[in-house]
């Protein structure tokens, strides 16, 4: 099961929303990341995914933690539709939230013989834990979900997940191994052992507990194995099998560059047939939907006109090539320069010198343009220093071979 498309109406900061999570002839997108400035909507759209995927009861419970209105105020009726495709056959559920007696009142309409138990789902708030602690006996959508809704509720205990694995055979706990290596960019030398004292990272400084692991892999570790725990309770089936919808809000948390730029890629290719939905403040997150390969898409969602809305981009397509600061300073995220706000304060005063005809100019000004020249002389202001030295190492070589000739 997968969503094909979201639509929305007055719901919070959206007056009306659509984001199609399909191509236009209708090839599947295994990633979808929102990105867009503080406030501008994208934690909404991933709850109302998440509302919508629930049944009516479990969306009620989890609307319930959330603070002031959903519904946009004085607007009436909210209103979240989700289209979903499974294999062949499609289905819809709409979710309808009216502000009554100081409170809001969920009801639900949804495709006749709507088959609720093939939907599994995963969510992730940004509020998250970096070291799950529950334990759990069945799958429920509202459990998997309510840490997007509740940042005081916790994930699953991650060695109670690794010992389930275990016990299913030795070869799932190898799979799961390999997985979590893969995941946390471990070497060739390094390894994940289970003992009977718990979950333990063997590598270069020896064995180390998950428990005194950094925050990046316990966080990571905790979210992974939260979710292959809940596909264990939703049904038993190869770990490399798995299918679902993972929903996690700012998946750079607490993550390396050097891990950013590479977790989207790694987790498609250890879950491909997974339908992915994020977001991310992190421009080095935006360069690794490039790496997808079934697909991927960014949603741009900004504040206009009293209401946010959304712009649509394919990366591959609008983005292909570009540098981190050249995500930065585009529209995805608007950044007037990518470096300090020293430096490019002082660029933009030399500009404004320098768009003056040179007969206009005081000789304070020229003298200020001198001591801004001189400043900056030595840094790299338009390439980055990596750029720099090959391109001084190439005129080098060319110089010395003039010399030859």
């Amino acid at each position: 099961m997968r969503i094909s498309k979201l639509t929305v109406r007055n719901i919070k900061c959206f007056k009306e929303l659509e984001i199609p999570f399909v191509g236009e002839n209708g090839q599947k997108k295994d990633w979808t990341l929102l990105v867009g400035n503080n406030g501008q909507g994208k934690t909404t759209v991933l709850r109302c995914l998440a509302l919508g995927l629930c049944s009516e009861s479990e969306a009620s419970g989890l609307l319930v933690n959330l603070y002031g209105q959903f519904s946009r105020q004085s607007s009436g009726e909210g209103y979240i539709r989700l289209d979903l495709v499974d294999g062949e056959d499609t289905f819809y559920t709409e979710t309808l939230i009216r502000f009554e007696d100081d409170r809001e009142i969920l009801s639900r309409k949804e495709s006749q013989g709507f088959p609720r138990k093939r939907v599994f789902s995963v969510a992730y708030g940004s509020g998250r834990d970096i070291v799950g602690t529950d334990s759990y006996e069945k799958y429920d959508l509202v459990d998997s979900m309510s840490s997007l809704f509740n940042y005081e509720y916790s994930l699953q205990n991650a060695e109670l997940v690794a010992r389930r694995v275990l016990s299913n055979g030795k070869q799932r706990w190898n799979q799961l191994r390999k997985q979590l290596k893969e995941i946390l960019m471990l070497g060739k030398d390094e390894d994940i052992l289970l003992n009977g004292s718990g979950i333990y990272v063997d590598g270069k400084w020896g064995q180390v507990s998950f428990n005194s692991l950094s925050d990046g892999y316990q966080s990571l570790t905790s979210v992974i194995l939260d979710f292959l725990g809940w596909r264990i309770l939703y049904t038993d089936s190869d770990l490399r099998d798995i299918s679902g919808i993972f929903i996690i809000d700012e998946i750079e948390q607490h993550l390396h560059p050097k891990w950013q730029r590479n977790i989207i890629k790694i987790i498609s290719e250890q879950f491909p047939n997974v339908q992915f939905i994020g977001s991310t403040h992190s421009p080095i997150c935006v360069l690794g939907l490039d790496d997808v390969k079934c697909g991927s898409q960014m949603v741009r969602v900004s504040y206009v006109n009293g209401h946010s809305d959304k712009e649509i981009f394919i990366p591959k397509e609008d983005y292909k090539g570009y540098r981190i600061d050249q995500i930065l300073t585009s529209d995805i995220f608007s950044l007037s320069d990518a470096r300090s706000l020293d430096v490019e304060g002082k660029l933009e005063e030399y500009r404004e010198i320098y768009l003056k005809d040179e007969s206009k100019r005081s000789d304070r000004e020229k003298r200020r343009a001198k001591e801004i020249e001189e400043e900056l002389k030595d840094r790299p202001l338009w390439e980055n220093q990596k750029d720099r030295e090959i391109k001084e190492k190439l005129i080098s070589l060319v110089e010395e071979q003039k010399g030859h000739d």
